[in-house]
């Protein structure tokens, strides 16, 4: 009994060793977490140091920028040149314009831009944006993407290796050595499992055992037990079968599915609300085109208008210094230029107001005056990815359409019920409740599993030993020898009484789909609104610009007329200068009418679904099996027999496309455009001309080049009723090249001659055009 004695002993010994250093442990790790002062035996606490306080706290609630990473540099925005960099006096005409077309500011907007931002600012709500990796964020969601549901049924390897070494007594003097027991144990495992499409799961495994222990009545002083097993449990009820380990995956509950087919339902409403995001943006693209294409139109009547109230300011100084004419008559004068002037600095540089955007009155966008050339050339920029300044001026180069577009409303009526990317996003998250619903009436059945298991086992005292000794061969040779093969079979029944959970689950799912629906149905109803406000927009807005028209073109005879009888001194100046106020009004209308009629056209494209077709812009997602697309292409074939729709296929009714031999969906030779959508090719920004452009006062609007005479009537172009007055030829003057804003003559200096506004003669039967478009304004034709 002496070893029992010091092996005791030496086991005080550690253990109080062992307590020792756990208390040190714990009592460093604590640090000063422990306040001493809160014992009775403890000294007071220390005296609060005010300063010493205010330098931890402002160090507390200093807000700190993020350490940059070492490894990267630090990618800041370049900073753009100063808007002051660009004037009215120092724009270059030759090279300080930048001609742009509409195709082309959408083409460099898909280049530019991740982020599909809108004219509201990303600032506010960054993570409301869209971008162009949102689609492949949700495919490779770890969580609830497809490749994360399908990881669900992925083959798993595991290994594991244990090593014992026991040391203990046990009151009973059989175990071990008079009751002292003392062992080596290893443990090896490895195993593989697999999950299949029906919910089954498949283990093949192997286990190995090494033990060498003081036991005398062992056989051998070590042994080797190693076996072999395979297992299979199925489910025959509660998560059994394809579709609901499609729509579930095998680890699915009740209310909760997070299999492959719904994992792929959030990647399509994904890729519908990218689409919706592009077609938004594509939407303020042209909005805020058209908002500087009518700012230039603006600005340049604006400084017509100036101009020739100079030159009657003019004149009236003039006949004031002679004593022809009361002061009064300069006052009026001097006081409309500056008034004219105001509106000049106005139009040029514009104020900071809510412009044209998406959701401002329709979902499209209706026109709102932009206000000023500069901050309209600034927000195309930035919707286009630009920089704010680069020595040059964006100008539109794309007339606004005036051709009378008509729609068939049965037709884009239900073109836009079958295309909007709203109702097919509403349609993918009804079929995602659905597969919810079958999936949770799943779990209305109880669970039964059968469970089949076969093991072969191998022993001996060496782990390979093939001496070829009965009974003393190793582990390995006994297990291949088949000595020992055992089996299992066995059934498992569980289940909740009542299934109140699986009730809950269904129901809620039952009204989930309810209410999808519901929203399905009142969205269609949204999207006939919108549609049929588009519609009627058209109609409204090619009228008024018909009216307008006539009465720019009389405001303008009114303005002649006036100017000549005042030139002969048979007018007083009143006239004169309300007559410019009315030419003024008028043409700005008038350019604004045709703004309203461009956006109405956009706004059907819009409004049925059409809008980026209509720009030839596509989606694409990345490559998938061949399987997947064999298996798509034999739906849309059935789905053609089943019901033919003219606009997505091109399958006639009543007469489906035969079946072809293969299902492989080959590419086209030549991609396939419509005819009536073809697009010139457009150049990219390093191929624009600089060809010598004209500054803004001296653009033609003058000669009224918006109106054309045509021999041949055109019943699409030609207004209602037009009223074309007729000037008097011997009074009509060449027009002269305006002066620039910052070139206003003093009103001593002589009055420059020919700055009058005249009209173009006519007859009668002309057809008269307000549009100079050529013919690609076809393309507006749907």
């Amino acid at each position: 009994m002496v070893r029992p004695r010091k092996e005791l002993a030496m086991l005080r010994r550690y253990t109080k060793w062992i307590v020792v250093l756990t208390t040190c442990l714990s009592t460093g790790l604590s640090g000063c977490s422990l306040k001493c002062w809160k014992y009775d035996d403890c000294p007071d606490p220390p005296a609060y140091n005010e300063s010493l306080i205010a330098e931890y706290a402002g160090r507390g609630l200093t807000i700190e920028d993020p350490v940059p990473n070492l490894c990267e540099d630090e990618d800041y925005l370049a900073i753009p040149e100063s808007p002051d960099n660009i004037t009215a006096d120092n724009i270059n005409p030759e090279s300080g314009y930048w001609d742009m077309s509409l195709e082309e500011a959408i083409r460099l907007t898909l280049q530019n831009s991740e982020v599909m931002k809108n004219l509201g600012g990303v600032l506010r709500t960054p993570f409301a944006y869209s971008t162009i990796y949102d689609p492949a964020i949700v495919y490779t969601d770890g969580r609830f993407g497809e490749e994360a549901a399908l990881s669900a049924f992925d083959a798993t390897f595991g290994a594991n290796a244990y090593f014992e070494k026991n040391d203990h007594r046990v009151n009973n003097f059989t175990v071990g050595n008079n009751g002292y027991f003392q062992q080596d144990l290893h443990n090896y495992e490895v195993n593989l499992s697999k999950r299949n499409a029906t919910g089954g799961l498949m283990t093949l495994r192997s286990v190995t055992q090494y033990d060498y222990n003081n036991n005398p009545q062992r056989i051998f002083s070590a042994g080797w037990d190693t076996y072999v097993d395979a297992e299979l449990r199925q489910p025959l009820l509660q998560g059994a079968g394809v579709l609901y380990n499609r729509i579930a995956g095998p680890n699915g509950e009740p209310g909760f599915a997070n299999g492959v087919l719904i994992a792929r339902t959030r990647t399509d409403i994904s890729l519908a609300d990218f689409e919706i995001s592009l077609r938004n943006l594509v939407s303020d693209v042209e909005n805020a085109y058209w908002d500087l294409y009518f700012a230039y139109r603006d600005l340049d009547v604006k400084i017509n208008a100036r101009n020739h109230v100079l030159e009657v300011w003019k004149n009236a100084y003039a006949n004031v210094e002679a004593n022809k004419k009361s002061a009064d008559t300069e006052a009026q004068a001097r006081e409309q230029y500056f008034r004219f002037q105001t509106d000049v600095v106005n139009a040029l540089n514009g104020r900071l107001v809510q412009r044209t955007q998406n959701n401002n009155g329709s979902l499209g966008g209706t026109f709102n005056n932009p206000g000023g050339v500069r901050v309209a050339e600034r927000r195309l920029r930035f919707i286009i990815g630009l920089t704010q300044t680069n020595g040059r001026l964006i100008r539109p180069s794309t007339e606004a359409p005036v051709a009378k577009v008509n729609f068939d409303w049965p037709d884009i009526a239900s073109e836009a019920l079958a295309r909007r990317p709203e109702l097919r996003r509403q349609k993918w998250v009804i079929k995602q409740n659905e597969l919810e619903l079958l999936a949770n009436r799943n779990f209305l059945k109880p669970n039964l599993d059968v469970i089949a298991r076969y093991r072969q086992r191998g022993f001996g005292p060496q782990y390979w030993d093939n001496n070829g000794i009965p009974g003393q061969q190793g582990a390995v040779q006994s297990l291949t020898g088949n000595d020992f093969g055992e089996y299992q079979l066995g059934v498992e029944f569980n289940m909740p009484i009542g299934f109140r959970r699986a009730h809950a689950a269904v129901r809620s799912s039952e009204l989930t789909v309810a209410r999808s629906k519901a929203i399905l149905e009142e969205e269609e109803k949204q999207v006939m609104y919108g549609l049929s406000n588009a519609y009627a927009e058209i109609k409204r807005a090619y009228e008024v610009m018909e009216l307008l028209f006539n009465r720019r073109e009389a405001a303008f005879a009114q303005e002649a007329t006036v100017r000549a009888a005042y030139d002969a001194g048979k007018a007083p100046i009143d006239l004169l200068l309300e007559a410019q106020r009315r030419v003024i009004d008028s043409s700005t209308l008038f350019n604004q009418a045709r703004i309203d009629y461009a956006l109405a056209i956009k706004n059907v494209h819009y409004e049925k679904g059409s809008l980026l077709e209509f720009y030839q812009i596509t989606m694409a997602e990345g490559p998938w099996p061949q399987k997947a697309y064999n298996d798509a292409l034999t739906r849309d074939l059935l789905k053609r027999r089943a019901h033919s729709d003219y606009i997505i296929n091109e399958a006639v009714i009543g007469q489906p496309e035969k079946v072809t031999e293969t299902l492989v969906a080959k590419p086209h030779a030549e991609p396939i455009v419509p005819p009536s959508k073809t697009m010139p090719e457009l150049p990219s920004p390093a191929e624009v001309d600089a060809a010598p452009m004209m500054p803004t006062g001296s653009l033609p609007l003058l000669d009224n080049p918006l109106r054309t005479v045509s021999s041949r009537p055109g019943p699409a172009d030609q207004p209602s009723d037009p009223i074309v007055p007729t000037a008097n030829p011997a009074a009509a003057k060449p027009a002269a090249p305006l002066p620039s804003i910052g070139q206003l003559v003093p009103p001593g200096n002589a009055i420059p001659q020919g700055s009058r506004i005249q009209t173009k003669q006519a007859q009668p039967g002309d057809s008269v055009s307000f549009g100079n478009e050529k013919s690609r304004e076809a393309i507006w034709l749907h």
